[in-house]
């Protein structure tokens, strides 16, 4: 199984303010997506912060784009997906589930919504109670298979700057109690702190993608019988780059990282596994789309 993931794509509405960059967002937000969809996978996720507001027009125009691929494509939310609509109206617009498992036959792909709605003063993540009791099922019933967790929002003290205020899902949220109960391998992937980072802690691996406009690249995760194997695909040129900048300087709610995104460390990695336990289909069935 092969899955293409992207980090904050943060595609941003016009204002009177920046109406000049509106040749730069079409051409770059048209052509990343277009390379981004021409990536072999079976499923092409979005860890959130697809749009840079949450606003009608922002969500409706990315989704334009993204539609016409006609590629299985999952947009979990993000603080900024989050901020100009409630969580209601969004989901109406993008047509997502808040949150889902979905169960292969290489692993079990869990998509989490660790945002606070319309929530200007914190952007921190949360889990609410519906979702740690699920996400606990969801680990309890995975075994040893393994499990790929998404979440905006990265667990505190794993990946680069979570430790940082607002960097971080809460911790008087339980989820690391929760993912240890963890039998087999865990693969947890976030984005939010918008800087490349690889972390191990006991059973699990915490990967975390920096923004696009920073770095027009996307992760494919591989998984095998044998291993979950992390890399990295670069997806820009010139013009890309120039009009990412030009986005960028532009927009608010965004600021262009000026620093190093991560090492080379933090761009490739590979997860050993075991075989795993098989699940019957009946209880597949009664857990996927909860």
């Amino acid at each position: 199984m092969r899955i293409a993931v992207i980090g904050d794509l943060h595609y941003p509405e016009l204002t009177t303010d920046n109406q000049f960059i509106a040749g730069a967002r079409q051409g770059f937000y048209e052509t990343f997506m277009e390379r981004f969809f021409s990536i072999p996978a079976d499923i092409y996720v979005s860890i959130g912060d697809l749009t840079n507001y949450g606003t009608e027009e922002e969500l409706k125009n990315i989704y334009s784009i993204i539609r016409r691929h006609g590629k299985q494509f999952v947009h979990v939310l993000g603080n900024h997906d989050v901020y100009g609509l409630k969580r209601k109206e969004v989901l109406e617009i993008t047509q997502q589930q808040r949150f889902h498992l979905v169960e292969t036959d290489s692993a079990m792909l869990a998509f989490l919504d660790t945002t606070r709605e319309q929530d200007l003063n914190d952007c921190g993540g949360v889990l609410d109670p519906i979702q740690q009791e699920w996400l606990e099922s969801v680990v309890e019933y995975s075994g040893e298979t393994p499990l790929l967790v998404f979440g905006h929002h990265p667990i505190y003290a794993t990946t680069a700057k979570s430790h940082e205020p607002m960097h971080y899902i809460h911790p008087h949220v339980q989820i690391q109690e929760i993912l240890q109960k963890k039998q087999g391998p865990g693969l947890y992937v976030n984005g939010h702190n918008h800087y490349n980072s690889i972390a191990l802690r006991k059973r699990w691996t915490f990967l975390q993608i920096a923004a696009v406009l920073d770095e027009q690249a996307a992760r494919i995760i591989e998984i095998s019988d044998s291993l979950i194997s992390i890399d990295s695909i670069d997806l820009s040129d010139s013009l890309l780059e120039e009009q990412a900048k030009v986005i960028g300087d532009a927009i608010n709610h965004f600021s262009l990282r000026v620093d190093p995104l991560g090492t080379d460390a933090d761009m490739k990695h590979l997860i050993p596994l075991v075989p795993a336990t098989k699940k019957t289909a009946a209880k597949a069935a009664s857990m996927v789309n909860l």
